[in-house]
């Protein structure tokens, strides 16, 4: 499992993951993409999104299993 953040509604990043069901399971959620990035990161550390670049680059509201 691996915390991604998508963009729930204008001006609001929300981080969590899917599981395997696909169903949506949320963490938080943040005011600013750098903040959910870095709660991403914080999740991840260890996992598949294991640098801030690439939590940053995981959220842009599409599905990333």
């Amino acid at each position: 499992m691996s915390y991604v953040y998508i963009l729930s509604e204008p001006g609001l990043w929300t981080v969590g993951f899917y599981d395997q069901r696909g169903e949506w399971h949320p963490d938080s959620d943040h005011g600013d993409r750098e903040d959910a990035a870095k709660r991403v990161h914080y999740l991840n550390v260890g996992g598949v999104n294991s640098s801030l670049d690439e939590a940053l680059n995981s959220g842009d509201g599409t599905y990333r299993p």
